[in-house]
């Protein structure tokens, strides 16, 4: 049986919702020559995260930044979430980012997988644009955003299909 949170909605009205608590509180400040998802990605395993939400960019530069877009799936014109890497060479500014660090499955193992949505534009020839931030971003500059750990709440795994990896949900962890 699928469960709830990973089929389509019933109504219009349908949502799913789990409570967290906030845990400890950071700003991280990333220079020029920094890979953004991979300095992520280490924070997360140095400090121990498995949970935390990424905030409010107030400042930063990218140059180049690799992300994926939506795009049509040529393919299979169903497939909704298909996604294509992009990448603009040209110094862009980060206007806006928001997303989770949140964990995965690879090989058996778990592993801290930042999944980050971003907004850049405001340089030349570098229109506004956005989509799920890659390795291979590279820092211009200083960039400096807010991380909130997430407590008290664990994974539950979706299926294990390479279309929604690493899609997953939550589920309330008592006493943390």
């Amino acid at each position: 049986m699928t469960e709830a949170w990973t089929r389509d909605a019933q109504s219009l009205t349908e949502y799913h919702a789990v409570q967290y608590k906030p845990g400890r509180e950071y700003i991280l400040r990333m220079t020029t020559g920094a890979d953004v998802w991979l300095a992520i990605q280490q924070f997360a395993i140095d400090n121990s995260i498995r949970f935390a939400k990424i905030h409010a960019a107030f400042m930063g530069g990218l140059q180049p930044a690799r992300f994926l877009v939506w795009a049509p799936d040529t393919s299979d014109p169903s497939n909704w979430h298909h996604e294509e890497a992009m990448e603009i060479a040209n110094l862009s500014m980060i206007l806006a980012i928001g997303g989770i660090i949140h964990v995965r499955q690879l090989d058996g193992r778990e592993e801290p997988f930042p999944a980050i949505h971003f907004v850049i534009g405001g340089a030349w020839n570098v229109p506004t644009i956005g989509g799920h931030l890659l390795p291979g971003s590279i820092v211009r500059g200083a960039f400096e955003f807010f991380v909130t750990e997430l407590k008290g709440i664990d994974v539950l795994y979706g299926p294990a299909e390479p279309s929604n990896f690493p899609e997953n949900w939550y589920y309330e962890v008592l006493n943390e």
